[in-house]
């Protein structure tokens, strides 16, 4: 399966020398969001397989950036990951089809909000009246179980949800031969006043 990562520069330096790449939870954004990711790992488990030794979390991917391109649009990502000036790869990759685990991108923003998902208003009105009416226990057994509605790609696109255009990929581990081609690029943003310091 053909898929696209962007990373850090440093990331990409780092595979040409080891070989490989692992996600490095420290360094990773997912720190408030640990309930999801690791509901996302027993997925990843109990889908593709368990994970190589040393490895906590996933790595993440784009299948299809947008409904009308495949392949992630630097014009529009240069500013999307990180501030202005820091550099980053977009590596275009080769990972079996049987190691990674699709899910939708919109669903996915949905479960990081620790949000029910439904396709329509009403949908959610009725899963959040059975949802308030659980015990605890029910309730996060419901709420895994909806979650699991990620992995529908199907297509869905009303005022409610729009689903099955963006799609994103997850697998254990990235290696050096995977790498098909790379592209460098220095991200645009400018960084916040408030983040100046950090």
């Amino acid at each position: 399966m053909i898929l696209w990562t962007i990373q850090p520069e440093e990331v990409y330096k780092n595979i040409m020398e080891s070989g490989f790449y692992h996600c490095d939870y420290n360094k990773s954004g997912m720190k408030h969001c640990q309930l999801q990711y690791d509901w996302l790992v027993s997925q990843m488990i109990k889908r593709i397989g368990k994970r190589p030794s040393g490895v906590e979390y996933p790595v993440w991917a784009w299948f299809q950036w947008t409904e009308k391109r495949k392949k992630p649009d630097l014009r529009n990502e240069r500013w999307g990951n990180g501030w202005k000036g820091e550099r980053f790869v977009l590596m275009e990759i080769e990972i079996p089809d049987k190691d990674v685990l699709l899910s939708d991108f919109d669903a996915w923003s949905i479960i990081l909000v620790n949000g029910l998902l439904s396709n329509t208003e009403e949908e959610d009105r009725l899963l959040e009246l059975k949802y308030s009416s659980l015990s605890e226990i029910e309730q996060k057994k419901m709420k895994s179980q909806n979650w699991e509605g990620v992995f529908d790609l199907s297509k869905v696109n009303n005022e409610w949800m729009r689903k099955g255009e963006s799609i994103q990929a997850t697998f254990w581990e990235l290696r050096k031969e995977q790498i098909l081609d790379v592209r460098m690029f220095t991200a645009a943003s400018p960084k916040p006043e408030y983040l100046q310091d950090r």
